[in-house]
């Protein structure tokens, strides 16, 4: 009688639940307050799962109907004894919200506790309805009812990895096909995860546990045209060469978790990691697009009157730069109270980098080999500085701007304090390299190129090269995660 009357309670519970189906993307002020205060380092994800540390998320149980009470407090936990800060497996709020915690297995695939006795308040939660659901999820019997309408995804159905037979190859024109996917790993490249995309591919090469070879391919929606990597969502930010929309690539599950629509094409990225936002700048547009990395969604449009490229970011002051290759004028944006303001500090011919700093904004010259120094205050030139011949890459660390020159193959380094070229190296001959990208827990910066054959790692502390590897891939964009950073 006792089980039927249960059934009876929990069909009708699952009435209710259904006809108030959690579309809430935001935990209660009170709920998060609580678990802010027990946990200060979780983050709530835009579809209200909560990320407590790299290896550590709860899925949030919203109840059928919430119970208002004067302060938060735990009815139950499992383990017994325990508390938040303890990270139990599950965790039962007086009002009625449940904390699940999700566990991966060493092959990858996510579950749930498998206590099935759990308090009938847990077991007629539901999940949050747009929630990202982790690929796989092994739901106990007990808590399939907390699903709702969300369905699992399988690792075939969404993840955009592709099995061997049937993919297309990347082009590259001077290596045999037995090495053109070879990216020989070196020690700086332990306990690392590389995402590479080839030049003129749509795919992302997976390296992983050392191997030469890529375990397998990502395949995008077409030929990107750069990448950005959010530490914090652990997502890629993918703008391309055509089209007008911008993926949200996650990188735990490797799928697509949002798609958004521009205006027009994307001709830039450059992020706020502060904020977790992305600026993404597009020519045709004459806008710049601020996207919330944490809500995975389009926040607001800075319509302009110039055509932004090479975008600049300067989290000190919270100011943009940006270059307009048709005007050829560097511009800084200031914004108070949400309201922008646009201001030209000077001109410029043929910038392939910007770099920005709480005083001056910085930018290379390709044609001319030189660096441009403009006051930000005055929105003036106050230095030029001549360099070697066809900068291509530069970024700012502790002070210096290191300033990749491809003609010949030299490291400029420029010491702002000292405001002159402290050290000049010639890394290598071979090829035309590009691009720099800062390796995780390293002062390390992996340099690449076209046609080069070879990759180089240097050293910033030392500001000398510290190898050069041979590889067979030509590196049109890369992301290194550290796999200790991942879930």
């Amino acid at each position: 009688m006792n089980f039927k009357k249960n059934i009876l309670t929990l069909l009708f519970c699952a009435f209710l639940i259904f006809s108030q189906t959690a579309q809430a993307s935001k935990l209660p002020n009170d709920v998060w307050k609580y678990v802010k205060n027990q946990l200060p380092q979780a983050q709530q994800r835009f579809d209200s799962v909560l990320i407590i540390s790299d290896n550590v998320m709860y899925i949030p149980l919203y109840p059928p109907n919430t119970t208002t009470v004067d302060e938060i407090k735990t009815e139950y936990i499992y383990p017994q004894n325990k508390t938040l800060k303890d990270l139990p497996e599950v965790v039962l709020l007086n009002n009625g919200y449940s904390l699940l915690k999700v566990f991966k297995d060493e092959k990858g695939n996510y579950t749930l506790t498998k206590k099935d006795d759990l308090p009938i308040k847990v077991r007629l939660g539901l999940m949050p309805q747009d929630m990202l659901t982790p690929i796989g999820l092994k739901m106990p019997e007990s808590l399939k009812l907390t699903l709702g309408d969300l369905l699992i995804p399988t690792k075939d159905e969404n993840s955009l990895a592709l099995k061997n037979e049937g993919k297309e190859k990347p082009i590259n024109s001077y290596t045999s096909s037995t090495k053109s996917n070879d990216f020989i790993p070196t020690v700086h490249f332990q306990n690392k995860k590389l995402f590479i995309n080839p030049r003129n591919s749509k795919f992302l090469s997976v390296y992983d546990n050392n191997t030469k070879t890529p375990l397998y391919e990502l395949k995008l929606s077409s030929m990107p045209l750069k990448i950005v990597t959010s530490e914090t969502s652990k997502v890629a930010l993918v703008l391309y060469w055509s089209g007008k929309k911008v993926e949200i690539i996650d990188l735990k599950d490797e799928r697509v978790i949002e798609s958004i629509e521009l205006s027009a094409g994307a001709t830039d990225v450059v992020l706020n990691k502060k904020d977790n936002l992305a600026y993404v700048a597009s020519q045709n547009a004459n806008t710049i697009y601020v996207i919330n990395l944490n809500s995975m969604k389009l926040d607001k449009a800075i319509k302009l009157d110039q055509k932004p490229a090479k975008l600049a970011y300067c989290a000190e002051d919270n100011t943009i730069a940006f270059y307009d290759e048709f005007l050829s004028k560097i511009f800084n944006v200031t914004e108070e109270n949400g309201s922008y303001t646009v201001r030209a500090v000077g001109d410029g011919s043929n910038i392939s980098k910007v770099i920005i700093d709480n005083k001056n904004i910085y930018a290379i010259s390709r044609i001319q080999n030189e660096l441009y120094i403009y006051d930000k205050k005055e929105a003036k030139l106050i230095n030029t500085i001549a360099i070697d011949k066809k900068p291509t890459d530069a970024l700012l660390f502790q002070g210096k701007i290191f300033i990749l020159c491809a003609k010949e193959g030299y490291m400029d380094v420029y010491d702002i304090a000292e405001n002159k070229i402290i050290s000049r190296e010639r890394l290598s001959q071979d090829g035309f390299y590009s691009n720099m990208t800062l390796i995780p827990g390293e002062n390390n910066v992996l340099i690449t190129g076209i046609n080069s054959k070879s990759y180089l790692v240097y050293n910033l502390d030392t500001m000398k090269l510290a190898q050069k590897q041979e590889t067979y891939i030509d590196v049109a964009n890369i992301i290194i995660l550290d796999k200790s950073q991942r879930l």
